[in-house]
């Protein structure tokens, strides 16, 4: 039972994000052994207006690259809600 909620609940995800294109930008470590860059790279193929970051490092991102990914989501938040970025 609890595996046949969890495959409708993903496939419910996967219809939102391909409908309703909200604005995302995952951060991925190319080296990390958990989320894996393929599938970020496949999540963009669904999602094609994701603004997918692949990061040199790999499941603890934060922290070795906290400034690039402070960075990259402060340049997201002001192409999709405008204001200064500082």
């Amino acid at each position: 039972m609890q595996v046949e909620f969890h495959s409708q609940t993903v496939g419910d995800v996967e219809v939102f994000y391909r409908v309703a294109g909200p604005a995302d930008a995952p951060v991925v470590g190319r080296n990390d052994p958990h989320f894996l860059p393929a599938g970020a790279l496949a999540y963009q193929r669904d999602v094609p207006q994701a603004e997918v970051i692949l990061l040199d490092t790999g499941h603890f991102a934060l922290e070795t690259h906290a400034a690039e990914i402070g960075a990259a989501m402060r340049r997201f938040l002001t192409t999709h809600l405008g204001g200064d970025p500082r």
